[in-house]
């Protein structure tokens, strides 16, 4: 297997050669829930995209504590990688092995007893709750599928193989294309079947992946009796990682409380945010797949000691962040209509949906400042600054923004959107003070 050596070859090629497959990675995987909103809404009612929207919060949940609990481990093995430690390299992925089948199972039985109270938490409007609760349990039942598959690809890239996590989630994203459109175009199931087809593919595209290392290997010497718990290495990932999972999972919950605020304010409300926040996750892939491969530059540049290379990856991925998210920016103001159009034919929600984006879009000029600062903490190992300033700027920013919003006269979602780029802005005062305080650790 060939890797891309982040640490010695020119900064500029590599970074976009190890990125541009991050990027189109992340955006497959968006296009799994784009496409499951985009059949709904096109071969199902409003109630099944309101469903999804609602029951994608719900499960995502638990795949972002996972992925967060991941960091640790693509953290510490990216900076093994960069050490030239292959012992040590071989001790983090058989840790991780164990580590992470047991949480999915874990995190599957607590899905099983708290779904039907997260979604009347979230006010869940009466039209939706039965297809909500359905898609709900039947992702819950795909979570260790999920977690392996989104493990794999993490191992892969802490090493510096992008390219082939792409291949697995673009063998996922064909797989859940045809099953969505077969399930719930044909067949009719509704969300039901957009559950089916998304968990079906994961489930395909995992087995694909594990059979190809099995098959070519790690780039380092790997053996069975490397899978077992060692008293220092998962400590040391759930070190790393546990900031980031609490982060992801109390960040998460913030984004349910607002589903929660504008599910009360009508179906069309909550079905206009559920494709308002699709759109805006495919808007925001630049900067959330640069600052995920920006920390791993970042752990194999500090592995090798190489610190002001890491600064300057920093720098340089900040600025093409910025121009790109200006130009979507711009683009929302002057035709905020045309993206909505796209999902779905009610012209209430296509309004209520263009006006959330218009006031959400400003904020994605500001996350490719601080997601940028963000990717660099976590890849020198600060995951807890990271995780202080980000919970900070959520539960001091965004959410009491988001209430004072919607208590305003005459609210509506381009207001609670303003909520975003107000969290934004605090979070990256704070990220410039850690980073200017702190030291190279």
């Amino acid at each position: 297997m060939s890797n891309l050596n982040l640490t010695k070859d020119k900064l500029g090629p590599v970074m976009f050669r190890f990125t541009v497959p991050f990027f189109f990675s992340t955006l497959l995987q968006t296009l799994y829930g784009t496409v499951d909103t985009f059949t709904v809404g096109k071969f199902a009612t409003t109630a099944s995209v309101s469903a999804v929207a609602t029951g994608a919060q719900v499960l995502s949940l638990m795949t972002f504590l996972a992925y967060g609990l991941s960091t640790g481990a693509t953290v510490l093995l990216g900076q093994a990688v960069g050490a030239g430690d292959e012992k040590r390299s071989a001790r983090i992925v058989g840790n991780s092995i164990i580590d992470f089948s047991l949480i999915s199972v874990l995190f599957l039985v607590l899905m099983l007893l708290l779904y039907p109270l997260m979604l009347r938490l979230l006010n869940i409007p009466p039209e939706a709750e039965k297809e909500a609760r359905v898609y709900c349990l039947i992702c819950t039942f795909g979570i260790p599928l999920i977690i392996g598959y989104n493990t794999v690809g993490a191992i892969l890239r802490a090493i510096g193989d992008s390219k082939r996590p792409l291949l697995f989630v673009a063998v996922a994203c064909v797989f859940n294309i045809v099953g969505d459109f077969v399930l719930t175009g044909v067949f009719k199931m509704g969300a039901a079947g957009v559950a089916i087809a998304t968990i079906a593919a994961q489930g395909i595209s995992f087995i694909y992946s594990l059979l190809y290392i099995m098959k070519k290997g790690m780039g380092f010497a790997f053996h069975v009796s490397d899978i077992r718990v060692d008293k220092e290495t998962t400590p040391q990932i759930f070190k790393v990682g546990l900031p980031m999972g609490l982060q992801s999972i109390l960040v998460n919950l913030s984004f349910m409380f607002i589903t929660a605020i504008i599910n009360a304010m009508g179906l069309s409300a909550s079905a206009a945010m559920g494709i308002g926040d699709k759109i805006i996750n495919i808007a925001f892939l630049i900067q959330n797949s640069v600052s995920a491969a920006l920390s791993i530059v970042v752990a194999q540049n500090f592995g090798a000691r190489n610190y002001e290379r890491a600064s300057a990856a920093v720098k340089m991925s900040i600025a093409v962040c910025v121009i790109i998210e200006l130009l979507f920016c711009v683009f929302c103001e002057l035709k905020p209509h045309v993206f909505p159009s796209l999902f779905t034919n009610d012209m209430e929600v296509i309004d209520m949906a263009g006006r959330y984006m218009m006031a959400y879009s400003i904020d994605g000029v500001l996350t490719s400042i601080s997601f940028c600062l963000s990717g660099y903490l976590n890849g020198c190992g600060r995951t807890t600054s990271n995780m202080i300033q980000n919970l900070i700027a959520t539960f001091l920013g965004r959410v009491p923004a988001t209430f004072l919003f919607s208590r305003l006269p005459n609210t509506n979602l381009f207001l609670i959107g303003l909520a975003a780029p107000v969290s934004t802005l605090l979070s990256i005062v704070m990220l410039i003070f850690i980073l200017k305080k702190g030291s190279r650790t």
